[in-house]
């Protein structure tokens, strides 16, 4: 019973995805966007990424494996 209670537990994830701007190191420079990740379920784990396509490469990886990310 545990272990199908387990079983049912990863196919379930929640996170919750926040965006910023930061202002670029150096005058004159644009801002960039940063993104946080925060698994809202289970640990409560928290990511921080650069880009967007990182972002994706992590929830890729997340629910389908490193066979699924970019390179």
């Amino acid at each position: 019973m545990i272990r199908m209670q387990r079983k049912k537990a990863r196919l379930y994830r929640s996170y919750l995805l926040r965006c910023w701007q930061e202002q670029a190191a150096g005058s004159g420079q644009s801002s960039v966007w940063r993104f946080g990740v925060q698994e809202v379920s289970g640990e409560q784990r928290q990511w921080t990424f650069g880009s967007f396509e990182a972002v994706v490469d992590f929830l890729l990886n997340e629910l389908w494996g490193p066979e699924l990310s970019h390179d």
